[in-house]
């Protein structure tokens, strides 16, 4: 480790004047790759930096995913060869990366510097969506956009525009994640909505196994909430078997919050009470009446009672 922070510290050195002579300083940013796993030669983890400051105000983006080696830009033989300089491209729909620094036993790091595709922005253009700014294009070239991947976009809302674009690959919406969506026949209502559903780590998963469920039509809201109170299939699934077939969205994220599992209800089933309405087993599990409690009064002659009488009693201190 130590030889290759000095070989790479050196050649980095030697770079920044090149790279200064060569672009713009405001698109110089960095870049760093290593084997993904020791078991898979064919990927590595790329990581792509860029930071710049100007009027009060810093801009950062960065980028980390495994990738296919090809698509990376470096030659294999230098990545796995002997410690040394490097210099290679990453041509990306957007832009290239045109990338400098030392590289070899297995990982690299260096600088790059960005230069965006004419065609591509005449493209965008084309499109309506006007031509990017510099960091506008470097964001998309950095997360992976294509135009394939706009177009889809575009075809989730009536008006999108570059910054839209942006934005929602800034918050992980790539074209894999619209790419299951679809296939699950679910099309978010807006671009709010799809970010706001990558935010929540609403996964295609998720949506999948709340469909299963019998939840086939819910929106992006009851989606969010569902995963954020920690609402899962097994949840659902297992609460349809103790009765609960005809509960809302957000009648399931009450019952979980309120602390009543398919295990309370099977408790309280054992001691002889079930088909709860919502309202009155999250008033018997707030009032802490538990099977242990019901098996008590039992005991001592109390049987029938209804869920008034039983959340009176457990008040009563009995």
């Amino acid at each position: 480790m130590k030889r290759f922070a000095i070989v790479a510290l050196a050649a980095l050195f030697v770079s920044s004047a090149a790279i200064a002579h060569a672009a713009d300083p405001s698109s110089v940013g960095r870049w760093s790759i290593a084997t993904a796993r020791s078991d898979d030669q064919s990927r590595v983890q790329l990581r792509l930096e860029y930071s710049s400051s100007g009027n009060g105000s810093v801009w950062n983006s960065s980028w980390s995913n495994s990738v296919a080696l090809a698509d990376a830009g470096i030659p294999a033989d230098r990545l796995r060869g002997p410690m040394g300089p490097v210099s290679f491209a990453i041509q990306r729909e957007p832009g290239t990366f045109n990338c400098v620094g030392s590289a070899g036993e297995g990982s690299g790091a260096g600088q790059f510097t960005y230069v965006p595709n004419a065609r591509f922005d005449d493209a965008l253009a084309s499109r309506g969506l006007g031509r990017p700014s510099f960091h506008e294009s470097l964001e998309l070239a950095i997360s992976g956009a294509t135009l394939s991947f706009i177009d889809r976009i575009r075809g989730t809302a009536q008006h999108v525009t570059i910054a839209d674009v942006v934005r929602v690959m800034e918050h992980g919406v790539n074209p894999r994640y619209i790419d299951e969506l679809a296939a699950l026949g679910y099309k978010p209502g807006s671009l709010d909505d799809l970010v706001r559903l990558r935010d929540h780590g609403v996964s295609a998963e998720f949506i999948r196994a709340v469909q299963q469920a019998g939840y086939k039509n819910l929106s992006a809201e009851d989606l969010v909430r569902l995963s954020d109170h920690g609402v899962r299939e097994k949840f659902i699934t297992d609460m349809r078997a103790a009765g609960f077939t005809k509960v809302s969205a957000d009648e399931l994220v009450t019952l979980r919050d309120h602390g009543v599992s398919p295990h309370y209800l099977a408790e309280m089933s054992a001691v002889g009470y079930k088909n709860f309405s919502v309202d009155e087993v999250i008033s018997l599990r707030d009032h802490g009446v538990t099977a242990d409690f019901v098996g008590r009064l039992k005991a001592h002659g109390y049987n029938n009672l209804s869920v008034h009488d039983l959340i009176r009693l457990r008040d009563a201190g009995l």
